[in-house]
């Protein structure tokens, strides 16, 4: 047989164990949106995409799922607003937004409230976080799973910010919540609520000093071209809030949704892994770029803590007292060990997991 019959041979050969070993699909018969404001390729767009990628297999191709990353559908207000019309089937939006539509929401927001993930996740996956993801339901919206954000820093154009005098002065940028701009105006700042999307130019503008965003966020919107110093004060745990439009979601057929929900919860375990585990080489990234980092003290920490209680009675009002109450409860209960089962049940669930680290971080030369 000649070169070329043995070269067309082998094609046809590919060509055939291609089209065995690919899914076949019919044409979907749900096609949705997902939407979003952060950088593709970031840890929490991963998780979007492998959950339309799971969610497409998993229905034989019933539900096709289309991500819009980076505010392409607006910025976080405009998107879950467009999830309540059903012009966005489906979102991924942090706490500071959904405040306006769900207040409750804001006891997150409480400063240096979760002293770990573990702590984070216990109190977000339990029957607080569920409860929290049900008042949607009042907005014609369905909550259906909280992912990872991460831990918020904040960045300056003028000095490192060590202790909370060091606001004193400074325009900082943070979402529309009154929390955040509780957060700034309680150290003397002057807080400047913006969406998300616009917070590059408005650096590099110097429209405003500093902001405060997880390490991901601060280097794939490439803020050390205007921000040289940061600090990991980690004053926030910020999630991401799963959701879709409640009509919507009433009209899928039960073993869909059901597939939708465990899928979701499979991937928040992922994300919010690829997220932490990606931490640290953002933060490296950020130092490599010439950004000063600077780690809190324990005697710093210990500042800002004092500094920030005021936000407690902040909370009680924005939130309400109860949802506060519960939320420090929860805090004493965990640092009296009341919760170690399931703090030491995440820490090995964890360690089974595996994800993409060298693949995403491959998205930021």
């Amino acid at each position: 047989m000649s070169k070329v019959k043995k070269s067309a041979l082998f094609l046809l050969m590919l060509a055939v164990v291609t089209l065995v070993a690919a899914p076949v699909f019919a044409a979907p018969k749900y096609t949705f949106k997902l939407a979003h404001v952060i950088t593709a390729g970031t840890p929490i767009d991963v998780g979007a995409h492998k959950f339309a990628e799971l969610v497409k297999q998993r229905t034989g191709g019933q539900v096709e799922i289309k991500v819009f990353p980076a505010g392409q559908l607006g910025g976080e207000r405009a998107i879950i607003e467009g999830v309540q019309l059903g012009t966005i089937e489906m979102s991924f939006t942090t706490t500071g937004a959904i405040g306006g539509f769900a207040p409750e929401f804001q006891v997150l927001d409480l400063p240096f409230l979760f002293p770990s993930y573990e702590a984070a996740y216990t109190y977000l996956d339990g029957d607080q976080g569920k409860k929290l993801l049900a008042l949607l339901d009042r907005k014609g919206i369905h909550g259906v799973v909280f992912l990872e954000n991460g831990w918020r820093n904040f960045t300056s154009s003028k000095k490192w910010i060590k202790a909370p005098e060091d606001v004193k002065g400074q325009k900082i940028r943070v979402m529309e919540s009154p929390m955040y701009m509780g957060l700034i105006s309680t150290m003397g700042g002057s807080p400047t609520p913006m969406a998300y999307p616009e917070l590059p130019n408005a650096l590099l503008q110097k429209v405003i000093d500093g902001q405060e965003n997880p390490s991901v966020n601060i280097y794939s919107a490439k803020m050390y071209e205007s921000q040289p110093w940061m600090t990991q004060d980690q004053h926030t745990y910020n999630v991401m809030i799963y959701k879709v439009n409640k009509k919507v979601w009433n009209s899928l057929p039960k073993d869909i949704q059901k597939i939708l929900e465990d899928t979701a919860a499979e991937v928040s375990s992922f994300q919010r892994k690829l997220n932490r585990e990606c931490d640290d080489d953002f933060i490296a990234k950020l130092k490599a770029k010439g950004m000063k980092v600077h780690v809190l003290t324990a005697a710093e920490r210990k500042n800002f803590k004092q500094a920030l209680q005021p936000m407690y009675d902040k909370g009680r009002s924005v939130a309400g007292a109860t949802w506060v109450n519960e939320a420090v409860q929860f805090r004493k209960d965990w640092d009296a060990g009341k919760y170690k089962k399931q703090e030491q049940k995440y820490i090995a669930d964890f360690k089974k997991i595996s994800v993409p680290v060298k693949e995403t971080m491959a998205n930021f030369k």
